[in-house]
């Protein structure tokens, strides 16, 4: 009875160290509840689907208390809550490009790009990671779309799935024509940003992509 005790106060205080407070908290609050927000309206634009997450390779092995293991957690924990419990979710990890691996300064990202993953996934993993899973007809990204997202086999015409992204630097898929031709045709199906008049989750698709591009363009990384 005493060592089950134990148990609890320490599943207890690992579980309150993890709960930062402060504007990490503010941060971390923010990210599950525009995720939550990206899970409904998936929930509503394709009912009953499956989804795959990508979620960010460097945070695979780090610590509980790691900020950027603390900051998957969050995502994926407000996407299940959108979602709704009848929802499977996936979560994998794309691999990194070798030259990165070998040579990290080797690697050119924008420094006001929102996912400096982008510059760093290794393309062809993402569609080694969806034939995978080919029952998942949503993808989620939680680290943006991969620089030569244009030539994945997953972004074809042919292919059914869709992606739904958090904060994307929708810059890697060129001019604002291309995103705009990307969410008309359903490839993009939703993407959570901030709002930049009231700091807001919000959330865009097809029908309203128009007016943020012109309205708001660099939420959608622009």
């Amino acid at each position: 009875m005493v060592a089950s005790g134990l148990a609890v106060i320490a599943v207890a205080a690992i579980a309150f160290l993890a709960r930062p407070s402060g504007p990490k908290g503010a941060a971390l609050a923010a990210r599950e509840d525009a995720m939550e927000l990206l899970g409904a309206r998936i929930a509503k634009l394709c009912p009953d689907c499956q989804v795959l997450v990508l979620s960010n390779p460097f945070a695979k092995k780090s610590g509980v208390l790691d900020a950027k293991n603390q900051f998957e957690r969050a995502g994926i924990r407000g996407l299940r809550k959108g979602l709704g419990k009848q929802t499977a979710v996936t979560v994998v990890f794309p691999e990194i490009r070798a030259e990165y691996v070998a040579n990290p300064r080797s690697a050119v990202i924008p420094s006001d790009s929102r996912t400096p993953l982008s510059f760093l996934m290794q393309p062809a993993s993402v569609d080694q990671l969806a034939e995978a899973h080919p029952e998942c007809r949503v993808i989620v990204s939680l680290i943006g779309l991969p620089v030569g997202t244009d030539r994945l086999k997953v972004w074809g015409e042919k292919d059914p799935r869709c992606f739904a992204l958090l904060l994307p630097d929708l810059r890697v898929l060129g001019p604002r024509a291309n995103t705009m031709e990307a969410f008309q045709r359903g490839k993009l199906l939703a993407v959570a940003v901030e709002d930049s008049h009231s700091s807001a989750p919000l959330i865009v698709t097809k029908d309203n992509v128009a007016e943020v591009l012109i309205r708001q363009p660099r939420a959608l990384g622009f």
